[in-house]
């Protein structure tokens, strides 16, 4: 198993990935998952941390981590492991890779959301904060689904 930066080619695999988990569903009217072209554009970008973990020639897990350096805070989009990969410890491997990556980089913060992860989380230390309801706009018709 190998943790590593996402290539361009690897977008298109996430997206297979992705696409798929309804887990990833936030609204009726905003696409499942990330379009393909939004993954492609965050490979080798400085706002983002991007990983795959790989086994095998296979994509087996990933993680997308939105970055803002001006706050020096950073928000864990997804992490996800196919299930038939779980309870292998590879998320807590990603995770561990993340924090590092942050700490070395000096950011002050990191949160996520958690919806079926909670318990994931709170192993690592994350607290449990306000329970809010999630609201989209829908700015691009890239992310319309339909």
């Amino acid at each position: 198993m190998e943790i590593r930066k996402a290539k361009k080619e690897d977008a298109e695999r996430v997206w297979n990935i992705g696409n798929h988990v309804s887990e990833f569903k936030t609204a009726e009217n905003v696409v499942l998952f990330w379009p393909k072209a939004t993954l492609e554009n965050c490979v080798g970008e400085e706002d983002v941390l991007f990983y795959v973990v790989e086994e095998e020639n296979k994509i087996i897990g990933f993680s997308i981590v939105n970055l803002n350096q001006s706050l020096g805070k950073a928000e864990i989009e997804n992490i996800y492991v196919l299930p038939e990969y779980r309870k292998n410890k590879i998320g807590t491997a990603i995770l561990d890779e993340i924090l590092q990556e942050l700490k070395n980089r000096k950011y002050n913060n990191v949160n996520c959301l958690a919806d079926e992860a909670i318990e994931f989380y709170k192993r690592y230390g994350f607290t449990k904060g306000k329970d809010f309801v999630w609201m989209d706009m829908v700015l691009s018709d890239e992310f319309k689904r339909g």
